[in-house]
């Protein structure tokens, strides 16, 4: 019942805040970006496996990324025959701009409840955050996720209402 309650007004919230996609940038692509270590690399096939995508298609997807300057492609040192997907400044700063939900709309329906409700939903939030992350395990063994805009469904998300 609990569960039922929390996914009905998560789905009014997403429904009522969200930000449209970025122009340009396919929910695939949005996710991959996410999946992309801000100060590193990740190899071709584990953002395959992480998109749940084929190679290929994951190929197809870095190859476009990059000819819009927002992720590079380089062999890994280590093993030749390895793609290595690294961010771009450009990508960081797109990165970083994509947001899930639109912030003055958020910060305006916060701002409506009492302060003390607001301190209490938010500390559950971040509790609700850290049990989802507990049970999920250490991200190198969780499963990918599927959804939305690299939002929710996405790496570093919760899953898309529908």
């Amino acid at each position: 019942m609990d569960a039922e309650r929390f996914e009905a007004a998560y789905r009014r919230i997403w429904g009522a805040l969200r930000t449209p996609g970025e122009p340009g940038l396919s929910s695939h692509a949005r996710r991959l970006l996410r999946l992309v270590p801000a100060g590193g690399a990740i190899s071709l096939t584990a953002l395959a496996e992480r998109l749940q995508l084929p190679k290929s298609s994951t190929s197809v997807l870095v190859k476009s990324l990059a000819e819009k300057g927002l992720v590079t492609r380089a062999r890994d040192e280590a093993d030749e025959r390895r793609l290595r997907i690294g961010l771009t400044d450009e990508g960081r700063r797109r990165l970083a701009d994509d947001t899930l939900l639109a912030p003055e709309a958020l910060a305006r329906a916060l701002a409506e409840l009492p302060e003390r409700t607001r301190e209490a939903l938010l500390a559950g939030l971040e509790e609700l955050a850290r049990a989802s992350d507990r049970l999920a395990g250490p991200p190198a063994t969780r499963r990918p996720r599927r959804g939305g805009p690299g939002g929710p469904g996405g790496s570093r998300a919760r899953p898309e209402p529908k």
